[in-house]
């Protein structure tokens, strides 16, 4: 109950961060632009989820939960010549967290330029770009249950320019996620909860004018498990913004045939509006390769490509695997299946010997046993 007591006056403080501004025109637009193939064809509902180095710009506390260092890449084909790339690194240490570093660049191309008087001055370009840094620890982790609350944080350069005209700002984006694990008998298993706040910080200013950023809170859940042998995640979001109306999304994805991932959502946000999403991607053991379509109706469609890199393997956390053998020890206890259960608590006090449970239940079990059994 403290941990959801916590998450909850985390939301109010967001909330109350967001509401503060008045609703209308914000700068800085391209900040909106979802990141990811994974995240846009799962419907943009990633708060709640945000287990990859994408977290960085989703949810930063999600980076806690990766296991090795990652890299991201993605480059988006827009409208016409409107094109932008996203590239991201993170590295996890066991004990000081994660740190996390990302670049985002979008790229208008040439358009006819016209001055006061509405007359025409000849070819313009306009680009936008925002540097990160993100970091992420557990504030509390329990490793036998598999359970966590995790905090995180990024810091952004933000740069506009317009022909020969910039304008520059600082925001920072929070976030906390909480993941049950296998607390509760193991009920909420696979559950997720998160949430964060966006683009907190200064206005963006060109000449005398000075625009908002695109501030904005979302509260995620998601949960994966397993659907007739395969993993089955299912993610969805809501979010507020300062600028607009409340969005919503919702996504699922499917990994089968070892290698192969299908994902489907819907979201009323979008980069050009809302609309179905679609994406697939293959995933191999370093490697993953991810493509997302978004279709927004008559301004056109955008295709994302990803690239995403894993630089070694984790092995299992021992305490974990214990728990598991411990768990299927008490599922096969209720069912009164005492020789099995009798095997899996040996196994777990095999891997744990300090396991607080398993030799209590071992001795019960086989007292079980022995009442049972003819003399």
């Amino acid at each position: 109950m403290k941990r959801l007591g916590l998450i909850a006056v985390f939301g109010l403080a967001l909330g109350s961060a967001v509401e503060a501004a008045d609703p209308g025109t914000s700068a800085a637009n391209f900040l909106k632009l979802g990141v990811g193939p994974r995240a846009v064809a799962m419907g943009e509902a990633q708060t709640g989820l945000a287990d990859d180095v994408y977290a960085a710009y989703w949810n930063p506390a999600g980076l806690a939960q990766l296991q090795s260092p990652e890299a991201g890449f993605v480059q988006t084909q827009y409208l016409q010549d409107i094109q932008a790339e996203y590239a991201a690194y993170a590295h996890p240490h066991p004990t000081l967290g994660t740190l996390a570093g990302s670049f985002t660049y979008l790229n208008v191309g040439k358009f006819d330029g016209y001055d006061a008087s509405a007359q025409p001055t000849g070819q313009v370009g306009a680009n936008d770009a925002s540097v990160a840094v993100s970091y992420a620890r557990p504030l509390w982790r329990d490793p036998r249950m598999d359970s966590q609350v995790c905090v995180g944080a990024t810091g952004k350069y933000i740069r506009e320019r317009l022909d020969t005209v910039t304008a520059d700002a600082y925001a920072v984006d929070a976030g906390i996620l909480y993941a049950p694990g296998k607390e509760l008998g193991g009920e909420l298993e696979g559950l997720r909860a998160g949430m964060t706040i966006r683009n907190l910080g200064s206005s963006i200013k060109f000449d005398q004018e000075s625009y908002p950023l695109p501030r904005s809170v979302a509260a995620g859940l998601s949960w994966t498990g397993t659907w007739l042998g395969e993993v089955l995640t299912f993610a969805m979001d809501g979010e507020q913004p300062n600028d607009g109306k409340r969005t919503l999304g919702a996504g699922m994805e499917l990994s089968t045939l070892q290698l192969l991932v299908i994902r489907g959502g819907y979201t009323s946000r979008g980069d050009l509006g809302g609309g179905l999403r679609l994406g697939a991607g293959l995933r191999f053991k370093t490697l993953q390769v991810d493509y997302a379509f978004a279709g927004d109706g008559d301004l056109g469609q955008t295709h994302r490509i990803g690239l995403t890199c894993r630089f070694g393997t984790t092995p299992p956390d021992p305490l974990v695997l214990a728990q598991d053998w411990y768990q299927q020890g008490m599922r096969q206890y209720r069912r009164a299946r005492y020789s099995e259960a009798l095997i899996d608590f040996n196994k777990a006090l095999e891997i744990d010997p300090s396991h607080p449970k398993a030799l209590e239940m071992m001795k019960d079990t086989y007292a079980k046993l022995k009442a049972i059994t003819p003399q």
